[in-house]
């Protein structure tokens, strides 16, 4: 990489960083009563994410870009030199903190991926808010004449629950254009399925209930909801909500609009409800995570019985299955079902003269071709051995002869093994393409007639596609 080309690297990456922390501070600062704290600063967690996601972006230039983004965020909202100095050494000290322990923490538990995942990012928030409450104590003193326990348990507390809702939504965020992918598909879900958003709704009512009554048990009525959506929605979706929640609650809070009914005026329970607020968070996250990771066994489980374990192709089962499925909806919908059968030509001498080990790679590298080739719609499975099957729906005659010639040019590409050697094989297609619905109206009779045209290919000197159209 040239050298302008590389400071036009680090030139964006601290742009980026820059204006991430400038803009969240500036949000951050909005909800800041005079002399104390904001009442909620994601800021710091979200520069932790980003330095965890990309380490890249924790290169000194991105350390400044974040200093300046801090400290152009307070003096442009009014604050003094000398405190905008102070907070921006204690929000860099709490990343800081935050980042090293980050370095040590499996990738798998950055993504939230395995059940005790969440306590590993909790102990990750707990060592940045140290980091930050202990150089931050001494600019809440001065700002707001807090003993310095006292002061370290306030920021410690408000930088605990920021981090604890904020960083896993950063962690898991996806691309931004597979945000704009999984909103739409998730609108569409919604729009089938209504009930889908009966947690959500569930969950609004009890943040109004929280409003309407009030008192210290306020803060808890949405739990039952939250965990409802835990379980209904992807970990991700659970992040962005827990944190809404949260950020909702304490601003809420700070401003009057839920009355606790506390008539103390320290600031212990201030520090109790952060405290409070950060571990209810880590319920919904970890119920979200041990589902994920339950959806995934189940998937894989699914996955393992339905497919060959050599060629990833669908198993007998599991082809005739979903075949049945597919011939069903086909003939509601009066569409046409073409089926083809594959068979290898010569395959056992492949074994006999190279080894099974050659066979076998044979074999999945030609499931490979033949998987990349063919429609999402369709289906693809081995039936045994050597022979495979394809079903395609909503396919004539004439296409369906084409694509199976173009499977059986791509399955004579010469093939390379492991060990350097080059195989050259072909394939016999047989395929059954039905002029009415009624040519093959069940799948077993489709099948049938592909092998019969299979048998007939082999028989006119294979390495040829022969199709029945009766």
């Amino acid at each position: 990489m040239s050298a302008l080309a590389l400071f036009r690297r680090l030139s964006l990456q601290a742009l980026l960083v820059a204006a991430v922390a400038f803009l969240a501070s500036g949000l951050g600062i909005l909800t800041r009563p005079e002399k104390q704290l904001a009442a909620f600063w994601l800021t710091n967690a979200l520069l932790l994410g980003l330095f965890a996601r990309r380490p890249a972006l924790a290169s000194p230039a991105g350390w400044a870009a974040a200093a300046l983004g801090y400290v152009a965020a307070d003096l442009l909202t009014g604050t003094s030199l000398p405190t905008t100095l102070r907070l921006t050494a204690a929000n860099l000290a709490g990343v800081l903190a935050g980042y090293l322990l980050f370095r040590h923490i499996r990738e798998e538990d950055r993504r939230l991926q395995h059940p005790l995942s969440m306590l590993g990012v909790l102990a990750v928030s707990a060592t940045a808010a140290v980091g930050a409450s202990v150089v931050g104590s001494l600019t809440s003193h001065a700002m707001m004449r807090m003993g310095f326990l006292t002061a370290s348990g306030f920021w410690f507390s408000a930088e605990l629950v920021s981090y604890v809702t904020i960083l896993p939504v950063v962690l898991l965020a996806p691309a931004p254009g597979e945000v704009l992918r999984d909103l739409r598909d998730g609108l569409h879900r919604a729009r089938q399925r209504p009930l889908l958003l009966m947690p959500l709704v569930a969950l609004a009512l009890t943040i109004l209930l929280g409003v309407a009554i009030g008192g210290p048990g306020a803060i808890a009525f949405p739990v039952p909801a939250l965990l409802w959506c835990a379980l209904a929605y992807r970990l991700f979706t659970t992040a962005v909500i827990t944190a809404l929640l949260c950020m909702w609650t304490l601003v809420a809070i700070a401003t009057g609009l839920i009355d606790l009914h506390l008539q103390e005026t320290s600031v212990q329970p201030v520090i109790s409800l952060r405290m409070g607020m950060a571990l209810l968070a880590v319920a919904p996250l970890t119920v979200a995570s041990v589902n994920a990771m339950r959806n995934r066994l189940l998937a894989t489980l699914n996955h393992t019985a339905d497919h060959d374990a050599l060629t990833n192709a669908l198993n007998r089962r599991a082809f005739l299955r979903r075949g049945g499925d597919l011939m069903a909806q086909s003939h509601r919908r009066s569409e046409p079902v073409v089926a083809m059968m594959l068979d290898i030509d010569h395959f056992k001498s492949v074994n006999d003269r190279h080894g099974h080990a050659a066979g076998d790679a044979v074999l999945a590298t030609f499931a490979q071709r033949m998987r990349t080739h063919l429609r999402e719609d369709g289906l693809f499975g081995r039936l045994g051995g050597e022979e495979f099957a394809v079903l395609l729906p909503s396919v004539d005659a004439v296409s369906a002869i084409a694509v199976a010639e173009r499977l059986r040019a791509l399955a004579g590409e010469p093939m390379p093994l492991d060990d350097g050697r080059i195989l050259d094989i072909t394939v016999s297609v047989g395929v059954s393409a039905p002029s009415t619905p009624e040519g093959a109206d069940t799948l077993e009779r489709l099948l049938n007639q592909a092998d019969v045209a299979l048998y007939r290919a082999k028989a006119m000197g294979r390495n040829r596609v022969v199709a029945n159209t009766q």
